[in-house]
């Protein structure tokens, strides 16, 4: 899937995201099987909803074959929503590009991966910070080499041009730019897909969902047009 490749929006899915955020009540949005955006709104859900491969699921993903038929739980609790995966599942639930662990909170930007499913997860009214990485996490975040995080600043440049979609450099503009070989940007690009879990997915979607998640879990930020932490 790609559900949140900006570039890729129809005008009737762009409107139908618009209508979401200006009701000003959290939601996640996907792609189900056939490419069509899905946003699910939290507001009138129960406490506690199910993500899986199950019918049952209040969050059915049966198009998805790497999703657990019960894969994770998204919880309200104290006016927050959260998530947890307590081993339910078999291939993982990851929040930003890292594994989640027990149960995190979920904060408005967040992005979620479930099996092949990417959520992202919208809450317009809640005012707080975007995305964030508890303590933690942080300790767990993969250490990137300098070659890596100039890859990464290049590939995520086009994200912070004006305009509303955007489509990450190719390969060979990355190499262009950094002067690293273009075979090479490739193997650290694929390396890279496999540290956020991305490995399974077609290259060229890949490409857009690395960059997706770099930005949005502030591996890469908007400093110098895409800094990146070390």
């Amino acid at each position: 899937m790609e559900p949140l490749t900006l570039g890729s929006r129809t005008p009737e899915e762009h409107e139908e995201r618009q209508a979401a955020l200006d009701r000003g009540v959290p939601f996640l949005v996907f792609r189900d099987g056939d490419g069509r955006q899905r946003i699910f709104n939290l507001e009138s859900a129960s406490d506690s909803i199910t993500v899986g491969r199950r019918y049952e699921a209040d969050v059915s993903l049966p198009w998805d074959p790497e999703a657990s038929r019960l894969h994770a739980e998204l919880s309200y609790r104290a006016g927050e929503w959260t998530i947890c995966d307590d081993g339910w599942s078999q291939n993982g639930t990851w929040v930003n590009g890292l594994r989640l662990a027990g149960r995190r909170r979920l904060a408005d930007g967040d992005l979620v991966k479930i099996g092949r499913t990417i959520m992202g997860f919208h809450a317009p009214g809640s005012g707080g910070p975007g995305p964030t990485m508890v303590e933690a996490e942080l300790s767990s975040t993969p250490r990137f080499s300098e070659q890596q995080q100039r890859i990464l600043r290049a590939l995520c440049r086009p994200l912070f041009a004006d305009g509303d979609g955007f489509n990450p450099n190719s390969d060979l503009e990355v190499a262009e730019e950094t002067g690293v070989d273009v075979d090479i940007v490739t193997q650290e690009l694929d390396l890279l897909a496999r540290l956020f879990g991305l490995e399974d997915m077609p290259r060229a979607e890949r490409r857009a969902e690395v960059a997706l998640l770099a930005v949005r879990s502030g591996l890469v930020g908007a400093d110098e047009g895409g800094g990146t932490q070390a």
